[in-house]
């Protein structure tokens, strides 16, 4: 199995994979006990994040200071498409600081991650991971939801076998966090 990640503002593949199966993913998500996203009346997914994780720059109102379109760690928000022998399974988005909806003493905030029911079991999901974390060190955060059990079971079996340090898990509030670093130990 070859796993690869390609970032969504590089492929126009990539991008339509990304658009097309992002309703897929927030219908799944909107069955746990979240009232985040609701359907319009036209039947789209409400809010509309699609562009903010897609667009070559993060719009103002996602970072906690403000920032110029030609800062060079723009985006901080990041996608990616999950391909595993060449065909696209899925994808991961990734918050970089100074993005908004992430703890300030986080470099990184793991925000989505989708892999279809198909591949998911397969050891895809943990590769894609593995070569995310690779890319970016620093201090990471990630939110489960609390009755998203399987998602859960997931990072509980993988973040201990990710090149992954200072592992601690949390409940906050009703949710499971996870906050870690990746790169050289300290």
């Amino acid at each position: 199995m070859r796993v690869l990640l390609t970032p969504v503002q590089d492929a126009k593949e990539a991008l339509a994979f990304f658009v097309n199966t992002w309703p897929m993913y927030v219908q799944e998500i909107s069955g746990f006990d979240t009232d985040f996203y609701s359907l319009d009346d036209v039947g789209r997914w409400q809010p509309d994040l699609i562009g903010d994780w897609t667009g070559a720059v993060t719009p103002f109102a996602n970072l906690r200071e403000a920032r110029s379109d030609s800062d060079s760690g723009q985006p901080f928000q990041r996608s990616y498409v999950i391909s595993s022998d060449g065909r696209p399974v899925g994808f991961v988005c990734v918050g970089a600081a100074p993005f908004k909806y992430m703890p300030e003493d986080a470099d990184f905030i793991l925000s989505e991650f989708f892999v279809q029911r198909r591949h998911r079991g397969t050891g895809v999901a943990e590769e894609a991971l593995q070569l995310l974390l690779a890319q970016y060190p620093g201090r990471w955060f990630l939110r489960a939801i609390h009755d998203n059990i399987r998602a859960i079971r997931f990072w509980r079996r993988v973040l201990p076998r990710a090149a992954v340090h200072q592992l601690r898990e949390e409940i906050e509030g009703t949710d499971v966090t996870s906050r870690f670093t990746t790169g050289r130990a300290p």
